[in-house]
């Protein structure tokens, strides 16, 4: 299984609840180049699930237009900044049964919540934080839990891409 960990990208301070806060207009931009950038290099997801803040909903929702996503996106909990990354994992086992062969699933969250995932996918005590619109590909075994994932590429919203 690969999973796809995106931060989302900029938000204004334009509601009174941190949870309420919009994408900027450089926001917007910047997270329909990052789905172009995913869509040049192919990338397709089986399923996208996202945080339920604003910010992390609108970037899910202009990254699975960039790349032609057409199922629904999947609200949850677990990607809140606060989850654990335990949870994460949990649901990333149970997941792995729901699909045949190698499914590509993307989260789309927030920091610390995303470093916290990586770390713990990969085995490692710490990952750096992701940047706002940017992605993190890791393959992952047949047990997340066991920490052996692979980090395998990140991209950011200029198209700009790392192989780890």
């Amino acid at each position: 299984m690969r999973v796809t960990l995106i931060r989302h990208a900029e938000a204004g301070d334009d509601a009174p609840r941190d949870a309420d806060r919009s994408l900027t207009a450089r926001g917007r931009e910047d997270a329909r180049q990052l789905g172009h950038a995913l869509g040049k290099r192919g990338v397709e997801f089986a399923l996208m699930l996202s945080s339920p803040l604003v910010r992390a909903v609108q970037s899910a929702e202009i990254v699975a237009a960039e790349i032609a996503y057409r199922d629904r996106i999947e609200v949850t909990d677990l990607l809140v900044p606060e989850a654990a990354a335990s949870q994460v994992l949990t649901f990333l086992k149970s997941t792995a049964r729901r699909f045949d062969g190698a499914p590509s699933i993307a989260l789309v969250a927030h920091e610390p919540i995303l470093s916290a995932v990586a770390a713990a996918l990969i085995g490692k005590p710490r990952y750096p934080p992701l940047r706002k619109a940017e992605a993190l590909r890791i393959r992952l075994g047949d047990d997340p839990h066991e920490g052996k994932g692979l980090l395998r590429w990140r991209v950011d919203a200029r198209g700009h891409r790392e192989q780890l």
